[in-house]
């Protein structure tokens, strides 16, 4: 099977914005504050975070293996967890995270690529109810009210209700909206892999946006901790509130840097200032999110790539590139979160 993600002019375009967002940030919040903020951060609530990583991988891979297991019941789900791990490598260095699609695909061979993309496409629309769901919540309180005029956060309030309530309406009942996403598309390849969405039953998808919601406590948990590691002194409601609305811009926010670098950090560097969270604390904070939720395991899952040896029959296929997943996914993919 041979792969075909994203041009690389495309990816070499997002790291450089990447760069040049991050590096503004730090001038803009200045060098030496960022430093004396690592230099003062403790320990322990970075410990505290980073032990919460193999639940937050954890929760991922048990929640797309069991939506695996639903369409193709012979899949062992150690299978399935290796494939997300094996897959966080091609996903940190593909814009929209599309390597995630393409890699789990690549380490189950037993299922088609078009299924493992359709699936992994419906794991992250829960991820991203999730996101507008608890971002709604925070509104309530939102810390930065005061740093944007009314009318924005009406309209990303407004916003993020339609999006949730078409999401929740869509996980009532997979099955017919398989049935009409497949009547939208006229793409026969796309129209065959959300074909998958007809088996797995609406039992399967409470199980997925529960489990969708206990990864997201998770991966905030751990924003939250990060952020108290820098600011010790940040109220801990106005921290997790701030966290919240975070990750709710971010998912409004299209990805136009590599892994969301120097977006996340402006957001967080806006939002949590109105929980008393410096600049530098917040940059810091975000820094740390990226490193713990998505560089180690990256660096976890570099490993298997050496595993993964396709046979002559897969390797001789037709491609797989983004145009096989659907638009909606790539355009989302950011969210595998950790997603964060």
């Amino acid at each position: 099977m041979r792969v075909s993600v994203a041009p690389r002019w495309l990816f070499a375009a997002k790291a450089v914005l990447a760069a040049v967002a991050v590096a503004g940030l730090v001038r803009l919040v200045h060098p030496a504050d960022v430093r004396a903020a690592w230099a003062a951060a403790d320990v322990r609530w970075l410990a505290a975070a980073l032990a919460l990583l193999p639940l937050n991988v954890g929760l991922e891979a048990v929640r797309w293996g069991r939506l695996v297991q639903r369409v193709v019941p012979g899949v062992r789900m150690r299978d399935a967890v290796l494939a997300v791990v094996g897959a966080y490598p091609m996903g940190l260095l593909t814009p929209g995270r599309v390597g995630d699609f393409v890699g789990r695909a690549a380490f189950l061979p037993g299922v088609s690529a078009g299924t493992s993309a359709a699936l992994t496409f419906g794991e992250r629309m829960a991820t991203l109810l999730c996101c507008l769901a608890g971002g709604l919540a925070a509104l309530a309180v939102n810390p930065a009210a005061e740093a944007a005029p009314a009318a924005a956060w009406t309209a990303v309030g407004v916003w993020a209700a339609l999006a949730a309530a078409v999401l929740a309406a869509a996980f009532v009942s997979p099955r017919r909206t398989g049935r009409l996403l497949a009547a939208a598309v006229p793409v026969r390849a796309v129209r065959t892999a959300l074909a998958a969405f007809e088996q797995v039953p609406r039992g399967e998808s409470a199980v997925l946006v529960a489990l969708s919601f206990a990864r997201y406590a998770v991966f905030s948990a751990q924003f939250a901790l990060l952020v108290h590691a820098f600011a010790p002194g940040a109220a801990w409601g106005g921290v997790v509130a701030g966290v919240a609305v975070v990750y709710l811009l971010k998912s409004a926010l299209p990805q136009v840097t590599l892994g969301d670098l120097g977006v996340r950090e402006g957001v967080a560097v806006f939002v949590l200032a109105g929980a008393g969270v410096a600049p530098a604390e917040a940059l810091n904070a975000s820094l740390a999110v990226f490193v713990v939720n998505l560089v180690l395991p990256a660096l976890a899952g570099v490993p298997m790539l050496s595993r993964l040896r396709l046979p002559e029959a897969r390797r001789a296929a037709p491609a797989v590139s983004a145009s096989a997943v659907p638009a909606s996914a790539v355009a989302t993919g950011r969210l595998a979160e950790g997603t964060a």
